[in-house]
Order: C-alpha cells, then structure tokens, then sequence
C-alpha cells in the first residue's frame, strides 16, 4: 500500500520506465537495470550514459525535488494560469521514456484533480552531453523568438547540479516516433510507434501529409539571408513525432542540435537563388533517408513521397519569402528542370556531400542519387502550386 498524501504537502515523485507495453515501477528489482534497448524503446547509443535506472532517476528527483521543490514551483508558475500551488497536485510521476547518445528522455506528469499536465524532461549527465544541452537550449529558445513556431519544443525551465543538467519543455501528448519498415509487400513504408508498443502503418495519404509537414517545419526555420538551417537531422534518431489520429496528421520536430549553413562558400551565400535551390534539394534527398526501424540498413523512401515534400516546401517557402529577397518556389523549380539531366545530377552529388550526416551515408546515397534526380523531377513537372 502506497505512502499517503497528507494535506498541505507536495506527493512524493514515484518513478516509472516505459517499457514499450507497460509502465514498470522503479523499485528493488528495476533500479539496477541499466538504460539499454531491450528495455525500453530505442537503443543506448555509443557514448551514452552507463547509468542504471536508479541511478539516473534518483538523480533527477533529487534536483526536482530540492529547495522545496523550487524547479517545479518555478514551472507551474511558468506555465500555469491561474498557477495551482504544487501541494495540490494528488500524484507527481517521472517515467523514463527514451535513451541516446546526447540524452536520457524522461516524462514528468503532474495530475491536479481533473487536469493532468506532461512535460519533456531532457537530462544529461557527461561533460559532452551537457555542452550539448547547453547549445541545444540555447538554439531552441532563439528559434522561438525569431519564428514562434509551435513546431519546436520550447524550453521552460533548465537546472543543474553536480553531474546533471536538465531542461523541461513541453510534453507533445499523442505524438510517437516512426520509421520506415518492410511492409507485407517488403516495400519501406512508415510505421508509428505507439508508446503502448503498438505499431501500424500509415496509408499513403497520410504519408504524403507527415511528409508536408515535416519539410514545412525545416523550411520555416530557414534564415533567409545566410541560409543557416536546423542541422544536423536525421529521421532514423527519431527526430521527428507524429500524431496521426489527427486529420490532417500533426508532426513536430522534438530536438535541435544544430543551425547553420550548409554553403560551402559564404559566396554563395549572396546567391539567392543558388542558395534557395541548395536548400530545396538537401530537403528532398535526407527526407526520403532513414534506417529500417531506426537501427537497422539505411532505407530510401519511395518517390511519392516527393509530392509532400514539395507541397510542404512551397508552403512554408511562401512565408519565409514575404520581407525578404528570395525567390519564388516556381522559380526554383523551374531553374532546376532547366538544367540537363547530367547537370542536375552533378549539381546534387555537391548538395548530398554538403549535408551528409553520418559517415556510411555516402555510397548509399550517391548510388540512389540517378534515380531520385529522375523522380525528383517528374514529380516537379507533375506539382500543382
């Protein structure tokens, strides 16, 4: 029988780890496990965190619950209006929901009579991770105030302490990861991960909107003068959510790692329509990348996802254009199909070699490289503004 909460005081945080089917409570048996894919969904990458989940939890609790629990009385207060005082909460829960190699991701859910509220805790723990954190905050907070995306999870509150440093952002209800997976036909096809360890597929339309989406919030976030961008990205680190219970589907892109410019010459820079174009085609190519399942072979996505990509492109490109000296969508398609076949394709041997992310992407994406100008392309000459 669990402790009771008497009135006037702040419920004890209980720890949970999500184990992809249920909710596992931290206890004798759990704590000495350690933050691994096989139990919990994702992998421990290279260079993560060797904690157990004691450890890592206990850590946590700790800095929430210090100074009288001031970092959550600082964001309900952030948050909240009216700001319910947190002696009123009737349960305070921290689930340990995903691990990599920058973070361990944990979920803080807040219950207030009828009203449950979640929030995004990100923890690092090593020097490395922690510079990460410090810069991904940073970046988050600034694209914030520049754009005032809803798009981006924005920081609420960050904290540290003696081999901890965590920030809390909102939680995105209803969103899960997703990959590319071997269909029955054996043809990559997305497939959600539900936190309840459920998977399914998406139908071809709502492939088509994840993919609009998820191209809109890149271009959104576009600088139009020096053509920084969110980089790097990369769907097989799951850095893009969707909630497809939603019509159309809802996508948001939950970390920031880096802003900048994937021009290899600040010359270029002045190009706008080099530049723009530069942009466009790195789009298109790393949208269709991922691996199987998001640890496996890397995996191409089929051409009719294109037509998402260029609907969320020209969307977004068509607000980024307004007080700014870029040029039209149209234009830029049109400068690319006025190209010759072997232009087009040199021309994105240069872009993929600007914006490949990991070391084995090279060969395999050269080698598609032929097919996806032909396909790009087609899917051009065949788009509707």
């Amino acid at each position: 029988m669990g402790k009771r909460k008497f009135a006037g005081t702040v419920p004890s945080i209980k720890c949970f780890i999500n184990t992809g089917s249920n909710l596992l409570a931290l206890d004798a048996g759990s704590e000495g496990l350690p933050p691994s894919g096989e139990t919990l969904p994702g992998r421990l990458a290279a260079g993560a965190s060797p904690l157990t989940y004691g450890q890592y939890m206990g850590s946590v609790v700790r800095l929430l619950s210090e100074n009288s629990f001031k970092v959550l009385r600082k964001l309900l207060k952030k948050q909240l209006k009216p700001t319910p005082k947190l002696e009123n909460a009737s349960s305070i829960q921290l689930i340990a929901e995903k691990h990599g190699a920058l973070y361990s991701v944990s979920r803080l859910r807040m219950q207030f009579d009828d009203d449950a509220r979640s929030f995004a805790v990100n923890c690092a723990f090593s020097p490395e991770q922690q510079a990460f954190l410090k810069v991904e905050v940073k970046l988050l907070s600034n694209l914030h105030a520049r754009f005032g995306l809803q798009y981006l999870p924005l920081p609420f509150v960050s904290e540290s302490a003696p081999d901890l440093m965590l920030f809390i952002a909102e939680w995105f209800e209803n969103y899960h990861e997703f990959h590319l997976s071997s269909d029955t036909s054996g043809i990559p096809a997305i497939n959600v991960w539900r936190q309840d360890g459920k998977t399914h597929f998406l139908d071809s339309e709502k492939t088509a909107e994840l993919y609009a989406q998820a191209s809109k919030i890149l271009t959104s976030c576009l600088d139009s003068g020096s053509f920084s961008q969110i980089f790097p990205w990369h769907h097989a680190a799951g850095d893009f959510i969707v909630d497809d219970s939603q019509s159309p589907p809802g996508v948001r892109l939950i970390t920031v790692r880096g802003y900048r410019t994937l021009l290899a010459r600040k010359a270029h820079c002045k190009d706008k329509m080099l530049g723009s174009l530069h942009f466009f085609v790195n789009l298109g190519m790393r949208m269709r990348l991922d691996r199987l399942d998001g640890t496996g072979e890397l995996a191409w996505a089929g051409p009719r996802c294109l037509s998402g990509v260029i609907r969320g492109f020209v969307e977004a490109w068509e607000s980024r254009r307004k007080n700014s000296d870029l040029p039209k969508a149209g234009d830029i398609f049109s400068l690319f199909l006025g190209f010759s076949p072997e232009e087009r394709l040199a021309f994105a041997k240069v872009v993929a070699a600007d914006g490949q992310v990991e070391a084995d992407e090279g060969g395999f994406l050269f080698a598609r490289l032929p097919g996806h100008i032909m396909e790009l392309s087609d899917a051009l000459e065949n788009f509707k503004s």
